[in-house]
């Protein structure tokens, strides 16, 4: 969701707000206004923010991780960033009694209890990713000792599993929010952009709990918010406009119900991601999403925020092939349900950067241990960076925006990149969880 920021410029230049997306830099609230807030909160992380100055990178625990209670799906889509890691199941039945169960692909209760407990240790929030998350049925539990624990959670489901109960737990929970991957509702869009068998009747349940879960946020049961991801390649970009309108109807439907944003994007080639996305097709997209279209009307005549992130549809600085390893290790994780961890979330369960079981030993075991110096050194050798890190996650952007400390360091100058610092966190409102960064 779009931050507020402050009417007053910053005082480290005079009459110059400082460019969230580029350390270092000012420029005019036309300039200012055209940045996403988003891309500056971490300087609100002060205690990260001194070790990134100096210069301890690798040091920084993480704000967020995303933990996976299953690899296992019911959705096979040929888009997805974690394709190649996770397991493919299309249809209904015990997680725990499928043939691919294993406690590599599915976590039981005492290692998500204990995973959640040190995370808890070092209030580190969760995202519940998957798989499909909610096909293993401990998650709820899971989810209400983590929200005991007072720990900020949210969740991105396909949607087509859970039950009204089950989603009131999570809003109970206290959620920040509830992401639920549409995409597309006409039935054989839908099927063939989430690799499912057509004869299952998944579309149905999707679109019935996306109004249910509508109508459990317009009962502002705690502060979670309900956002809709819309990951776009050929095969469903026509079906945009009959979306929006879905979308529309559930809020201004009877019972109302209450959907906060949108969240569109062309699918992102990541690694084992197989993808119908050209730049023809991304062209085509920004015609069906660009200003003053029926896709943005219908959304926001219902009320509904568009969130469409610019580094998914732009073009982004590249990260060099030097010798400075990650520079953004460590901010953020992956947990799989192995309780095995990985130094960021975009290695989708690869076995070879594996750094510590966190369902046996806490954080600061793991961070100071030698199995995560080795797959540090890996990433580096490897240019892992420039090489896989894909250009439109939140790593990328903090190994540019470190990248840029590290030139003002190098000229001498670490008092300019304090100063902008000091000046976002006066134009910006603190944030209340890292999942939007």
């Amino acid at each position: 969701m779009p931050l507020r920021t402050t009417s007053t410029p910053a005082t480290g230049q005079e009459g110059w707000w400082p460019l969230p997306e580029r350390l270092g830099a000012w420029g005019t609230r036309t300039e200012f206004d055209e940045q996403r807030p988003e891309s500056g909160q971490w300087v609100f992380w002060e205690d990260r923010v001194r070790l990134a100055l100096a210069g301890r990178y690798t040091e920084v625990a993480p704000l967020h991780v995303e933990v996976s209670p299953t690899y296992l799906c019911n959705f096979a889509c040929p888009w997805c960033s974690c394709r190649s890691a996770r397991g493919e199941w299309s249809q209904d039945g015990d997680v725990f009694r499928h043939p691919r169960a294993s406690p590599l692909t599915v976590m039981r209760r005492p290692k998500l209890e204990s995973v959640i407990d040190h995370l808890a240790e070092h209030r580190i929030e969760i995202m519940w990713v998957g798989g499909e998350p909610t096909m293993n049925p401990l998650l709820y539990r899971a989810a209400a000792r983590a929200g005991e624990l007072d720990l900020n959670q949210c969740i991105f489901t396909n949607g087509s599993i859970f039950r009204p109960d089950q989603a009131r737990t999570l809003f109970e929970a206290g959620f920040v929010f509830v992401r639920v991957s549409l995409n597309a509702v006409t039935p054989e869009v839908h099927h063939r952009h989430h690799g499912y068998d057509p004869h299952l009747p998944y579309v149905g349940r999707v679109v019935e709990n996306v109004e249910m879960l509508a109508r459990l946020r317009a009962e502002n049961i705690s502060g979670t918010t309900l956002g809709i991801s819309l990951v776009v390649d050929r095969g469903n970009v026509g079906d945009l406009l009959p979306t929006a309108e879905f979308l529309a109807r559930t809020c201004t439907g009877t019972p109302a119900g209450i959907i906060d944003y949108v969240l569109v994007r062309p699918a992102f080639p990541m690694v084992g991601a197989e993808i119908d996305v050209d730049e023809e097709s991304v062209a085509l997209f920004r015609l069906q999403t660009g200003e003053g279209t029926p896709f943005r009307r219908v959304l926001v005549d219902a009320g509904i925020a568009l969130v469409m992130p610019a580094a998914s549809v732009n073009e982004v600085e590249a990260i060099p092939e030097d010798d400075q390893g990650c520079l953004a290790a460590g901010w953020f994780g992956e947990v799989t349900p192995a309780g095995e961890m990985l130094p960021c979330s975009d290695l989708y369960g690869d076995p070879g950067f594996l750094i510590g079981n966190l369902g046996r030993e806490p954080i600061d075991r793991i961070w100071s241990g030698q199995q995560r110096a080795t797959v540090l050194e890996k990433v580096r050798v490897t240019h892992c960076p420039s090489r896989r890190c894909p250009a439109n996650g939140r790593g990328h952007h903090l190994n540019r925006t470190f990248q840029a400390l590290e030139r003002l360091r190098q000229a001498g100058q670490l008092n300019t990149a304090e100063r902008w610092i000091d000046d976002l966190r006066r134009v910006l409102p603190r944030p209340e969880h890292s999942f939007f960064l």
